[in-house]
């Protein structure tokens, strides 16, 4: 747990009580700081009481008292709709801040690496915690990915703290200080929260604000706003997997380079596939290279990185045909960069779904056998395939299993070496609780399929 001392005595309001929340008050009750929570469930106010904290509705509860209010990213505040507790906080003149910038506040010094990008942070996050593992530097991971931050444990001096940043922490955390900051891409996502593009790459551009004198700006410029951005930044070390962009670190489809020298092979990563993946790996070497780690143990991180779950994770393996979780892809660019890294796909897409819908995957469609649709975007992506690819197979499969069924039985059937995709360019939230529920699912059920019995073998 993250020593939150210096607070002691100091009032703090907490709002949203989940995993994120329910840390956040246990770390603030063990400083001594008085807390204020809530939450709409009765279950989790009970759980915050039981750990020393006050309720009161924060809608209707006088808060001029409070410091802060460390609200749950979790829940918007102002857009779509206001809330009425942040409202409230704004009448009282009581800022809502993140979990993250208590812990920045309580540990001035350790070094912070934030990362944010619309896609492939998570794997870039564990990919620089796995190097320094490898390297034996104290490290921990929290943020978006991992346990909530400030269940944390305390680091000293020379430890790193890797978190991965989501554009809802960030717009929470008014004062960062990321002695590296990365920012890896910029897609349309969660624009319903944020209220547009624009809006949205303003809250990914604020982790490199407050660095401190000596910091490192990683920019991925693999699409236009990194380029831009990697122009006006005084401290940027540019990277990319491939762009004619010069960067300093840069990757091609065989080969890491760091200013022109070859550092890395990627036929040793079992884990580093796709451009996409080239790009992570670029990302995490500058990072770790700026955190005096040597060049030998960052290539012996990349070779062992077991890769995480959900992120085209290799769930079965039959016959000719691999079935591949990438759950993880939620908006249709994730889903386009799974789309590039394999060659004759059996796609099971669909949930609920994000503006644009499937735009944005049209290079790889040629590489699409068959589309299976399940959830509720499904009508709506079976009438935008059949404008894009209109001689594609589309079945509406309803949901995972039956999806991956039928994927099954094609695939098998198809004398090619091929992949069976769940990358649902989608969330999960029609069918599943999470994308981690869903992904969980596709891999129980690949993991039970059988090969079917060659035609005229014995029974």
């Amino acid at each position: 747990m993250i020593d939150l001392s210096h607070l002691k005595g100091r009032r703090y309001g907490v709002f949203g009580l989940g995993r994120t929340g329910m840390a956040a008050v246990k770390a603030l009750v063990a400083g001594g700081a008085e807390v204020l929570a809530w939450d709409d469930t009765a279950s989790q106010r009970q759980a915050a009481e039981d750990a020393g904290a006050e309720l009161a509705d924060f809608a209707t509860a006088p808060l001029n008292y409070l410091e802060a209010i460390v609200w749950s990213p979790g829940a918007p505040f102002l857009a779509p709709k206001p809330l009425p507790a942040a409202m409230a906080a704004r009448r009282a003149g009581v800022p809502l801040i993140s979990d993250i910038q208590l812990l920045l506040d309580a540990a001035p010094e350790v070094t912070f690496v934030g990362i944010t990008g619309s896609n492939g942070k998570s794997t870039t996050t564990a990919l620089i915690a796995h190097i320094l593992d490898v390297a034996g530097c104290a490290n921990a991971v929290g943020g978006n990915l991992g346990p909530p931050t400030l269940g944390l444990e305390t680091l000293g001096a020379g430890g790193v703290y890797v978190l991965e940043l989501s554009s809802y922490q960030l717009e929470l955390t008014p004062s960062p200080r990321f002695n590296i900051a990365l920012l890896l891409n910029l897609e349309p996502d969660h624009l319903e929260r944020h209220g547009g593009l624009h809006t949205y790459g303003a809250i990914k551009r604020t982790i490199f604000n407050g660095q401190p004198e000596g910091s490192m700006a990683i920019v991925g410029v693999d699409d236009a706003h990194g380029r831009w951005l990697e122009a006006r930044l005084a401290n940027a070390t540019p990277v990319s997997a491939g762009t004619e962009t010069p960067a300093r670190v840069y990757a091609d489809e065989t080969t890491l380079f760091d200013d022109g020298t070859p550092v890395f092979t990627f036929k040793d990563a079992r884990a580093l596939g796709g451009a996409h993946n080239r790009q992570n790996a670029a990302a995490a070497y500058a990072a770790c290279r700026a955190l005096g780690i040597a060049t030998a143990d960052i290539a012996s991180g990349l070779t062992s990185f077991p890769g995480l779950p959900h992120r085209q994770e290799l769930a079965a393996t039959l016959g000719q045909v691999r079935y591949v979780n990438d759950s993880k892809a939620t908006n249709a660019s994730a889903a386009a960069r799974a789309l590039a890294s394999f060659d004759r796909i059996y796609w099971i897409a669909g949930g609920l779904a994000k503006d644009g819908g499937v735009s944005g995957i049209e290079p790889w469609l040629n590489r699409i056998q068959k589309a299976y649709l399940i959830g509720e975007a499904a009508p709506a992506f079976a009438r935008q395939l059949a404008l894009m690819a209109p001689s594609m197979p589309v079945a509406q499969s309803g949901d995972v299993l039956s999806a991956l069924n039928a994927a099954h039985r094609d695939a098998q059937a198809d004398p090619a070496t091929s992949v069976v995709l769940l990358s649902p360019a989608c969330a999960s939230f029609d069918q599943f609780p999470s994308y981690e529920a869903r992904g969980d699912a596709f891999r129980v059920a690949a993991q039970r399929l059988s090969q079917p019995q060659p035609r005229g073998a014995a029974a």
